[in-house]
Parts: structure tokens; sequence; C-alpha cells
């Protein structure tokens, strides 16, 4: 797992932002330039192919008076297998912990074409339906779409399903759970059935008209972390 601090200013609360498969830095930043006055210390975490934060990361962590995580699509696993304890709070945006599951996730015929057809043609195909199917809003995307190659990709994914079916914890069994769900009621990755089930229990919200990538709807962190105090 790669980690890169976006802000870190000395605030005694830290924000963990477990970004999508397949992603860098750069919707992270695109956040951050529409952000000011954000009074927390904000750390990125993306590229599953190892899952478990390193050691010296997660003692800076627990250095901190209080913890949230905000995870987004296959983030959301990811986020229950770094390692974290002492988690206050936790949003989990279009995804959930069980991401292979017909039940509660992307069913596992879908998961396992779109890895075994992944390429760059279907690399674009991908990001305009993560976009709603919506010319505008993928023509948006591409200005903040990450800088990886399709294989690159790919190789993350393969290893993703892998972890996903050995079913193993890496990091143990996480001591905490998540608070709050938001929901894309047009969410063409993750089916919003899927998410509203997975997440029968705990708080959720259906945003009817947002698609699987939430951030033109929710453009800064202030918005995204209004979220959890609905």
């Amino acid at each position: 797992m790669i980690t890169h601090w976006i802000q870190r200013k000395g605030y005694s609360r830290l924000l963990i932002f477990f970004n999508g498969w397949g992603m860098d830095s750069r919707i992270a930043d695109y956040l951050q330039s529409n952000t000011s006055g954000f009074d927390s210390d904000i750390l990125l975490c993306y590229d599953y192919r190892s899952t478990v934060l390193p050691a010296d990361v997660l003692g800076t962590v627990a250095g901190y008076d209080e913890r949230m995580v905000v995870a987004w699509s296959l983030g959301v696993w990811a986020a229950s297998r770094a390692g974290l304890h002492g988690i206050d709070r936790a949003l989990a945006i279009n995804g959930t912990v069980n991401p292979v599951s017909s039940d509660e996730g992307i069913p596992p015929d879908i998961f396992r074409a779109t890895l075994d057809n992944y390429d760059e043609g279907n690399r674009k195909r991908f990001m305009r339906r993560m976009c709603g199917g919506k010319a505008s809003l993928f023509e948006r995307f591409l200005d903040i779409a990450p800088l990886r190659t399709a294989s690159d990709q790919r190789e993350e994914l393969a290893l993703i399903l892998q972890s996903v079916e050995k079913n193993v914890e890496e990091g143990g069994v996480p001591s905490w759970s998540y608070t709050e769900a938001l929901i894309g009621g047009r969410d063409m990755i993750f089916p919003p059935v899927a998410q509203a089930f997975a997440w029968r229990g705990i708080k959720h919200t259906v945003v009817d008209e947002m698609a699987h990538f939430p951030f033109f709807d929710f453009s800064n962190w202030q918005r995204v972390c209004t979220c959890m105090e609905r």
C-alpha cells in the first residue's frame, strides 16, 4: 500500500482517506485544491497490492487524538484490512467490506470479467461507467484520472481478488467498524441495492443522482466529512 501526506500541519485530528482501486494521488489532490481551513491532517492510502499499512505509518496514526476514515469503492474493503485501530468514525462511500458478492458487493462473475478483460480500451469504458455513463462527467474525470497503466491497475485488481478469495485478514481482525455509509443511487459499479443490504443496521444515506465517482457531488474535505455529521 502506498501512503502520502496530503496535509500535515500538526493537528490533533487525522483523516485517513482510502482511495479506490487503480487510483493514485490525483483525486485527493483535487479535493485538497477545493479545500481551505480544514483542521485535520490528511493521509492518503492507495494501491492495494499490499493491504497492511507499514508499521511506522500505523505508529504515526496511533499518535493522534482523533482518527477518522473515509473510504471509497474498494478502499472500503482495504481500510478494514489495513491494521488500523482506534478509529473514532468511519465513512464508506460506494463500497462494502464484502466487495465480491452477489448480495453485498459486485457479483463475482462481473468482478472476474472486469479483471479478465481489463485493457486500455476497457479502462475507458470502466471510467465512463464510474461516472454514471455521462459523457460530461467522464470528460471532467479525465482531468483528474490516475496516471497509471492498465496493466498496473490490472495487477492490483488481481491481487485484491486473490486476497478477497483467501479471506485472510492480514492486518488482524479490525477493532472498529464503519459508522456511516453513503450510497450513490446511480452507481454502475457497486449496485446500490447490494450496498444498502450490506449496510443494513448501519446509518446510510442514498444520494439518488450520484454515480460511483462521488467527488463531483462532494468536492472538498469539508463536504465529505459533513456526511459523518448528519
